[in-house]
């Protein structure tokens, strides 16, 4: 018998609901928090059996440790910023009382784009537990649709330098790759302050990952908004992703079941 919570999925392959997830943290970095962040990523995880997620309040609460208000909090947002869809469920056998189905949304790049504001800166539930990718409903022979072609598109990780990478994508967007110099400096900058020290010093390539992310979503925030100084903007990103991945406890949140979802806030 088909599972319940099939009927709602969005998407044919876990990398399908991996990118979509990615490209909505990537497009909204400003208006979501890191709770916000945290309690998609949860939605998402529960979400790789069938689809979708049937979740209590509570079973978020006591993955990411945050209190009920802000669980609810969260949800809201991330219903109105159309990251997922809410669900009422009601079991019969529960007399009413029950949790609620959770579906994260296709992304939608045309539809998140259109308008532009000015900006100065930058549980005991058996049946959906978080499990691993081999026990996953969703196919893992099938590729990723190709993300739109509005959206920066991230190039094999490590094929080329950092530099070259950060040039092609803004050739690809924006246009200006002569901004490239600048980025690359600012990562410079603040990843040979940490890379002199031992516990970092084999770190090179997740800084360079950190600072490759930060422009995507220095790039992202350029289609809904006018950003006056590009650079600082993505120096404010860059400097929050490497604070929260050293400094943080959002490597736990990230330490998931599905390869290929690495998005640090």
């Amino acid at each position: 018998m088909t599972h319940y919570l099939k009927q709602h999925a969005r998407f044919t392959t876990i990398a399908e609901m991996d990118t979509a997830a990615e490209q909505h943290i990537l497009c909204h970095w400003d208006q979501m928090t890191k709770s916000d962040r945290r309690v998609l990523d949860v939605i998402r995880r529960y979400s790789v059996k069938y689809g979708a997620a049937h979740l209590k309040h509570e079973t978020i609460e006591e993955a990411i440790g945050v209190s009920n208000v802000t669980v609810r909090r969260a949800i809201r947002k991330l219903v109105s910023l159309q990251i997922i869809e809410k669900v009422h469920y009601i079991r019969p056998v529960m007399s009413g009382l029950g949790a609620n189905i959770y579906i994260i949304l296709p992304f939608d790049d045309h539809g998140k784009m259109n308008d532009r504001d000015e900006a100065d800166k930058p549980h005991d539930n058996k049946e959906n537990e978080p499990i691993s990718e081999n026990e996953a409903f969703l196919s893992k022979s099938k590729k990723s649709k190709d993300l739109n072609n509005t959206s920066p598109k991230e190039s094999s990780k490590y094929s080329t330098s950092l530099f070259s990478r950060m040039k092609d994508l803004l050739n690809t967007t924006i246009g200006n790759t002569k901004l490239a110099r600048e980025f690359f400096g600012i990562h410079k900058a603040i990843s040979s302050k940490m890379l002199k020290f031992d516990i970092y010093k084999d770190d090179k390539n997740v800084f360079e990952d950190l600072a490759y992310r930060a422009l995507m979503i220095t790039v992202m925030a350029t289609k809904r908004k006018s950003i006056r100084n590009l650079p600082g903007y993505f120096h404010g990103v860059l400097k929050q992703l490497v604070d929260e991945m050293y400094f943080g406890d959002i490597f736990m949140c990230f330490d998931v079941p599905v390869e290929g979802f690495y998005c640090p806030e």
